[in-house]
């Protein structure tokens, strides 16, 4: 198995957990940035390998054909991704097991409980090599200064053609965040059923969706890398523990 295909770089990340130096908030990991389907229906997939405000976790992010959010996670609010988007849900976070099986070096298959079987096959394309090659080469403190971020972010929408894409901006709990994803491979299929139902095709939204000032891309990618945020502030960011509180008792 070569060490560059996306499998040896996501078992890689599992067996030797690492965090970028910083001051903030780190996660770093693997999954999918974003992909929708003909249903309407968006799917995230994060596997953070390593946090450092707690344990590594995986979550699975849903959002349904009317705009819905919903988060699935191996860990409870305030120690995975609902600590930054939260504010964003429209629905509890479900506590579920997160499956991940790769079935060959490009192909995996993601099974969340009795809720999402999602099978994902993976490419690369002159681009994302191009893309991963200048990633690899950029040290942590480019992939963490705002400005270089601000000119790398618009390029890589364009030359993906994935829509807008801003690698520093602000979360729904209004952290700001820096992205960095180091190496990247395209979605070339996937398949998925939700609670039941046949997702359809990969295909682009209508309008492209974001989530806080995150935007997702409108063709599917995979990408191994790392975040980093603002260290939480209660006099400033949204608390993911009274936000879960109050999406629980407005469902009662």
């Amino acid at each position: 198995m070569s060490a560059s295909t996306p499998r040896a770089v996501a078992e890689d990340a599992e067996a030797a957990p690492r965090l970028p130096a910083g001051d903030g908030e780190r996660i770093s990991g693997y999954g999918v940035m974003g992909l929708s389907f003909a249903s309407g229906d968006y799917l995230v997939l994060r596997c953070m390998t390593a946090a450092s405000f707690g344990a590594g976790y995986r979550a699975l992010w849903h959002r349904s054909p009317e705009g819905d959010w919903t988060v699935y996670s191996t860990a409870d609010p305030e120690h995975s991704c609902e600590r930054y988007i939260g504010a964003a849900c429209s629905h509890p976070s479900v506590r579920a097991d997160i499956d991940l099986e790769w079935l060959d070096d490009v192909t995996f298959h993601v099974r969340v409980g009795d809720t999402l079987e999602w099978t994902v096959a993976l490419g690369r394309s002159v681009v994302t090599r191009m893309m991963t090659t200048m990633g690899r080469a950029m040290p942590v403190a480019m992939w963490t200064n705002s400005a270089v971020l601000a000119l790398l972010g618009p390029m890589a929408g364009l030359m993906l053609g994935v829509g807008k894409v801003r690698l520093a901006r602000e979360m729904p709990n209004r952290q700001r965040f820096t992205a960095a994803p180091v190496r990247i491979w395209a979605i070339r299929d996937s398949r998925a059923t939700f609670a039941g139902r046949d997702l359809g095709t990969p295909l682009p939204l209508r309008a492209q969706a974001r989530i806080g000032g995150f935007w997702l891309p409108q063709h599917g990618i995979f990408m191994y890398g790392f975040g980093q945020f603002d260290a939480f502030d209660p006099a400033r960011h949204v608390s993911a523990a009274e936000r879960q509180r109050e999406l629980l008792e407005s469902a009662a």
